[in-house]
């Protein structure tokens, strides 16, 4: 089977980019990186050599490397592998690290470059997954918060403080920020610089608040717009570009999963 290499990135959500290679052989020169690096073979294996140390990496591990760190992670005597590696912009991941241990001077590594977590490898596949589908830019951004919140939580050796209060009132100004903006493209780096808040705190204290998160919230607040202009007779195709939907079929999928039928089996039972 012949290696292929796929690479994401959005302008919408600026903070992270994603390789995915599968079934390849090829080895690289040892290297480095401005980003913070997570990776994860899902097929085979492969030697990760971090400065002076080796290891390893299969599925079911994660490799992390801090930015500007020397390293290399080649396949085992040869053989083909299949993996996944993000790319987190460095000051970004300065942030979720303030937010959970208070400021620092510096980026705080990770304890070890292997991470032996089914729980953080699974969330980091469900990460990659997201990013790479067609969920909102808001979406993507609360995800990668809160992988990465997770990630260093259990992986860097600090404490965590006390939980920083969010100023009152800060969640119903939220909503209805999200309410009057929902066919935006708005991420949560954009609601944590509008609120003057941590995105991390942001997202924790909205979410305990509400019972969603600030994705799902507009995406009903989307929904609840486009069955009021499904009921005044606007065709499915129009209202899902009318709501802000990137196409009519993220609209419809979306549309069901929440109303649990479609935008026309809903505009037929209104008479329309």
């Amino acid at each position: 089977m012949k290696a292929s290499h796929t690479f994401w990135n959005d302008a919408s959500v600026p903070i992270v980019e994603v390789r995915y290679t599968s079934r390849s052989a090829e080895s690289y020169k040892a290297h480095c990186h401005r980003e913070f690096c997570v990776g994860a073979v899902t097929e085979g294996k492969a030697v990760m050599t971090v400065r002076n140390s080796t290891c390893v990496l299969s599925p079911g591990l994660l490799a992390v490397i801090p930015p500007e760190t020397v390293h290399s992670c080649n396949p085992s005597e040869g053989s083909a592998r299949s993996y996944l590696m993000a790319f987190f912009d460095a000051t970004w991941c300065r942030s979720i690290q303030e937010a959970l241990f208070g400021r620092q001077e510096h980026f705080i590594p990770p304890a070890d470059f292997l991470v032996d977590s089914r729980t953080l490898y699974d969330s980091f596949l469900e990460l990659t997954e997201i990013l790479a589908g067609d969920a909102l830019p808001l979406e993507k951004t609360e995800s990668a918060a809160q992988f990465a919140s997770e990630l260093f939580a259990g992986t860097c050796d600090l404490k965590l403080p006390a939980q920083v209060k969010v100023r009152d009132g800060i969640v119903r100004e939220v909503k209805e920020y999200l309410e009057q903006r929902a066919d935006l493209n708005i991420t949560l780096q954009e609601l944590a610089v509008v609120f003057r808040c941590n995105p991390y705190h942001l997202l924790r204290t909205f979410k305990q608040a509400v019972g969603l998160p600030p994705h799902a919230f507009m995406l009903n607040a989307r929904i609840e717009r486009a069955k009021r202009l499904l009921l005044e007779g606007m065709a499915p195709a129009g209202v899902a570009a009318e709501t802000g939907f990137a196409d009519q079929s993220h609209f419809h999928k979306t549309f069901r999963r929440i109303v649990a039928a479609t935008p026309r089996q809903y505009r037929l039972r209104s008479g329309k």
